[in-house]
């Protein structure tokens, strides 16, 4: 991380790191994400002597894989200061010394992580509710025919294109289908999606309002309920300390379905705000857990170099949680618990 040290030094008044309160000695600690799909390496930027960081920089593992830096600084530009202190502001998206880097304000504070849920599980509910309807106050247009294709037709046909389906699989995708055409034409208002809310992504920021960090995968204009489920899961998961996919399946179960299901309070608030029916909202249920899925796949094909199908990574995919809860949302669907 000494070339990004170097970068800071030497941009220092073009960058304004003064007027950011930005001190001039620093270090940096250096992060490397171990999940599969994960594309980048993170470093953490510290004044000198301290221990909270004031900048983040982030560069691709793979040279020539700067798209999803390039996506991240243009939804965080795009939002300028619509997100207040809850969301990163860009500093700095350039190449140096070959390689695209990525730099952002750093947020700070307390990390919303399973054991500050499990010791609040209501209060991180209203936490993470209050954000997602104050995203979805701004409006973003509809689900119209083009925005349809581009965020569910469209990668459902990659999908398909791509992944050595097996027959049951045919029928997943099927059934998934059938959800998505309800959706068509449904004038569906859109939101900022962030598409990934959950730890290590949140944290409770000045004066107890939730900051979410990491935006390459958001939309500006994405699906409702998309981050609510995805949320609501990583609470679900939490609250019983559910670590293998069995357990963490069996949470998801009595989070979302039946007459228990404690979600339910959240999802009625949320689709009341947006005026979303409760056919809408099934829909966008099982949608969750496809798109991830299929964004998954996605983007550890192209971790891995390739366009085509292979079988170590579908088997990689099969053994995913979210391939599991994809399945778990068709079967109940009709059960999510909804006024």
């Amino acid at each position: 991380m000494n070339t990004v040290l170097t970068f800071l030094r030497d941009h220092r008044e073009r960058l304004a790191l003064e007027q950011g309160g930005v001190p001039q000695q620093l270090t940096a600690v250096l992060l490397t994400p171990r999940f599969q799909a994960s594309r980048h390496v993170i470093a953490m930027i510290l004044p000198a002597g301290r221990a909270e960081p004031v900048l983040v920089a982030k560069v691709p593992r793979l040279a020539g894989d700067g798209a999803a830096l390039a996506h991240e600084a243009q939804i965080l530009r795009a939002l300028g200061d619509e997100g207040g202190e809850a969301i990163p502001q860009v500093i700095a998206f350039e190449e140096v010394s070959g390689f695209p880097l990525l730099i952002e304000t750093a947020l700070t504070g307390p990390l919303l992580d399973r054991a500050a849920v499990r010791r609040d599980p209501a209060g991180s509910c209203e936490l993470g509710l209050a954000w997602l309807l104050q995203m979805a106050a701004q409006p973003r247009g509809t689900l119209d025919s083009a925005a349809w294709e581009r965020l569910i037709g469209g990668p459902l046909a990659a999908f398909a294109a791509s992944f050595p389906l097996t027959a049951a699989e045919e029928a997943l995708l099927a059934e998934t289908r059938a959800w998505a055409e309800s959706l068509r034409g449904s004038s569906l208002p859109l939101v900022l999606e962030h598409g990934d809310l959950s730890h290590p992504n949140l944290i409770v920021g000045r004066g107890g309002q939730l900051g979410v960090v990491d935006w390459e995968l958001a939309r500006l204009d994405g699906l409702p309920g998309h981050d609510l489920f995805f949320f609501l899961a990583y609470v679900a998961f939490a609250r019983q300390r559910a670590e293998e996919i069995a357990a963490q399946v069996n949470a998801f179960r009595a989070a979302y379905f039946g007459a228990e299901a404690w979600t339910a309070p959240y999802l009625t608030r949320y689709a009341g705000q947006l005026g979303l029916s409760a056919g809408q909202m099934r829909a966008l249920f099982v949608l969750c857990w496809a798109r991830y899925t299929w964004s998954l796949w996605e983007r550890v094909t192209r971790a891995a170099g390739a366009t085509g199908a292979d079988g170590e990574r579908a088997a990689w995919l099969r053994g995913n949680r979210y391939y599991r809860l994809w399945g778990e949302a068709l079967r109940n669907a009709q059960h999510l618990s909804l006024p």
